[in-house]
């Protein structure tokens, strides 16, 4: 099968990120905005907050948030520029529909709309939903990531002003798949209609986008032979060229003679590939690819990432991240692929997981694990 028709097969079969289908919710309103805004303000007159002028203008600190407002004034008529929520005492105030921080990305998406279960889009975003057409008032929610590594969430009201269209909203900023903080804003001007309709035309072209998608991780299936792309790679079939394509000229190359090939070994920076030179006909295949750098791996796994992060792309028949050698899927212990196993050592682990990738042909990734995050990923012919 042509590798396009299995990455859409992928995706057909994923199940949504956000775990598993949600009753129907509603898009963020003003109205909620305007609500909990008013709830910030009840809490920071209670809290009797000391306003202080800055350079970015006047400033009420809490503990765990912060209100920026318009002017010198602290009461239940102020006009709130911002807010923001970051970790504090057990009693830290909520985001909107009681979101906090600390919270997981998945729980996170389950409290606003998702129509778009598989986070499909580009490698750096994703819309969520989109609700509504100016002049009437418009909810957007966007998802911003680097790859599988979700960065920030935001829920944004478009609505009609008399000088323009107004915008508000709130974004989450994550940080390991929970999030790290949360911020309320609002435009301090209006802006002109056709540029807001030119960002909601923005959006609307993004939702047509598939190129790239999140995987599943509630129910992940065993590393199958599509998955094995490094760098944007793909490891069956790869030649030198194709590389040099890709990647641009190595920094370093060097060839060694060995009994059954001619290795020549190339490198760039993070990514290292090893192709072997066959004695018998000279055909030249690939045989490793090493990846150190930032470049995404199989299942967008990538070098620095927590081991629970990278471990919950592949099966695992236990619960929690395990704390000793164990086997995670399938026939480890007779080496029948596939199959996924993982030795401790310490603070250290290295996980090895097992395919067939066809005509008798084994591939074996290695994760290798230094204080419980990935310092090197390996994909090798067996």
């Amino acid at each position: 099968m042509k590798r396009l028709t299995c990455l859409a097969l992928v995706l057909l079969m994923a199940l949504p990120f956000a775990a598993f289908a949600q009753a129907p919710v509603a898009p963020l309103t003003m109205e909620e905005l305007n609500t909990w805004t008013a709830q910030l303000l009840a809490r920071a007159m209670e809290d009797k907050l000391e306003i202080v002028k800055t350079a970015a203008g006047f400033e009420a600190q809490g503990e765990g948030y912060t209100l920026y407002l318009a002017h010198d004034d602290l009461s239940a008529d102020s006009v709130l520029l911002g807010v923001l929520l970051k970790p504090g005492p057990d009693d830290a105030l909520p985001g909107p529909r009681g979101t906090h921080v600390g919270q997981p990305v998945n729980d996170l998406l389950l409290a606003f709309p998702n129509d778009n279960p598989h986070l499909a889009g580009t490698e750096e975003a994703a819309v969520l939903y989109m609700s509504g057409n100016l002049p009437t008032p418009v909810a957007t929610g966007v998802l911003r990531r680097s790859g599988q590594t979700v960065l920030l969430i935001e829920h944004e009201l478009y609505y009609l002003a008399d000088n323009g269209v107004d915008r508000a909203g709130v974004q989450y900023t994550m940080d390991e798949n929970g999030v790290a903080a949360i911020r309320y804003y609002a435009a301090s001007e209006a802006q002109p209609l056709a540029d807001a309709e030119a960002a909601l035309t923005a959006l609307s072209d993004l939702q047509e986008q598939n190129a790239y998608f999140a995987f599943d991780t509630a129910n992940p299936e065993p590393l199958q032979g599509e998955d094995l792309t490094v760098a944007g790679l793909h490891f069956n079939g790869l030649t030198m060229e194709t590389a040099v394509a890709a990647l641009g000229k190595p920094v370093h190359e060097e060839t060694v003679e060995d009994t059954g090939g001619d290795i020549r070994t190339a490198q760039w920076d993070g990514v290292e590939i090893a192709f072997v030179k066959e004695s018998k006909d000279g055909t030249e295949i690939v045989d490793r690819i090493t990846l150190t750098g930032s470049q995404e791996g199989p299942r967008g796994i990538r070098v620095g990432e927590p081991m629970a992060v990278v471990l919950s792309r592949l099966p695992y028949d236990g619960g929690d991240v395990p704390e000793r050698s164990t086997v995670l899927y399938g026939d480890a212990e007779g080496q029948v692929p596939p199959y996924g196993t993982l030795q401790m050592a310490g603070n250290d682990a290295q996980a090895y997981y097992a395919l067939d990738v066809g005509e008798g042909q084994g591939v074996l990734m290695t994760l290798v694990f230094v204080s419980g995050t990935l310092a090197e990923l390996t994909i090798a012919r067996l």
